[in-house]
């Protein structure tokens, strides 16, 4: 699946290639996440369409205007509003079109969709953003039973909490477990498991990090810990499976270089053995060059590298699948300005 992207703030012009795991390296304020933001809202906007069309809340000829309802809507949620003044979005399948959004106005004027609905290339999207989710699950679990009270009741006052939608997506995911769990996981859930010495279950109607007999509460357990804990209950909950996109963003934020290259493995293992589609957008070394290697060994062919770097044309969007020095240049320039640094300090003495 080719993605083009054209005057989507902060980006001008971008051509994105994702047909199992795409890396997109760069700088911070270089456009990485947009990307994902992009992909993971139309995706949402495409998929609750059909969910409406299912459900017989809509007929078939109004599902253009139910995309484009459903892609403002996402814009609000996602964007805060701010997306484009003029843009547009193509999405293609073997050079054959499958979606063509406009937006003016940072609004979606056009969202049109030229594949059945029982053909969706992808059928759900998660963006994690931060494992800071968990933090927050207390939180989420009363935005959730106030919003079902006011269901229930309707003489109830309307009830309106602004909150994160992306985090919120991860949130419902890892909270609500399926009757049936979805064994093709089980060898993933047991890495990770093994990864982190124990996992997060469910005890007394709340979610802890179980360590064999020991539970420990979610604000008490290591940042990195809850990384690999988000990817162990999206698996158990069958959030990780074929023809589903999982966005990773900056994972290396919460991670030590050892855990990274642990994770990189995951993800490749989650393409090549899950058929999961993964985007990952980073500015870490360890990250991108592990991501390189474990590709090489398994999925290669299915695996594309891209740089955003700022010019005075603005910021530009280069595929650098067979040569990563341009990536590692950039990235190491901080290390090389310390070096240098430190050299001039030694001179001194």
């Amino acid at each position: 699946m080719k993605i083009i992207i054209r005057n989507i703030e902060p980006l001008q012009n971008a051509n994105i290639i994702l047909n199992g795991l795409t890396v997109i390296a760069g700088e911070n304020d270089t456009g990485k996440s947009t990307i994902g933001k992009v992909i993971f809202s139309i995706i949402k906007a495409d998929n609750l369409a059909a969910v409406r069309l299912k459900t017989g809340e809509c007929i078939a000829a109004q599902m253009a205007a139910q995309r484009k309802n459903l892609m403002n809507t996402m814009i609000g949620l996602v964007f805060d509003s701010q997306i484009s003044s003029e843009g547009e979005v193509l999405v293609e399948d073997e050079e054959m079109p499958v979606y063509s959004i406009h937006f003016s106005q940072h609004q979606c004027s056009r969202f049109d969709c030229s594949q059945a609905d029982s053909d969706r290339f992808l059928l759900d999207a998660t963006f994690i953003q931060t494992p800071f989710v968990w933090d927050l699950v207390d939180f989420f679990d009363t935005v959730l039973r106030l919003k079902q009270s006011q269901e229930l009741t309707q003489n109830m006052a309307p009830f309106s909490v602004k909150y994160p939608y992306i985090i919120w997506d991860v949130y419902a995911k890892i909270s609500n477990t399926p009757i049936e769990k979805d064994f093709q996981t089980n060898e993933l859930v047991k890495n990770i498991r093994q990864i982190i010495k124990g996992g997060f279950e469910q005890r007394d109607k709340r979610i802890v990090f179980q360590r064999q007999n020991e539970s420990i509460l979610l604000v008490n357990v290591a940042t990195g810990i809850k990384y690999f804990g988000l990817l162990q209950r999206l698996a158990e909950n069958q959030q990780l499976k074929q023809g589903h996109l999982l966005i990773v963003d900056e994972p290396e934020n919460h991670l030590h270089p050892e855990w990274q290259l642990l994770l990189a493995r995951l993800i490749v293992n989650l393409v090549s053995q899950h058929k999961v589609y993964v985007l990952v957008n980073s500015h870490s070394p360890y990250m991108i060059e592990a991501l390189k290697v474990y590709s090489d060994m398994t999925i290669k062919e299915q695996t594309h590298f891209y740089f955003n770097q700022l010019t005075n044309k603005g910021i530009e969007v280069d595929e650098v699948s067979h040569d990563l020095s341009p990536v590692f240049e950039k990235l190491s320039l901080p290390f090389h300005k310390l070096e240098k640094t430190a050299l001039e300090i030694n001179s001194l003495k």
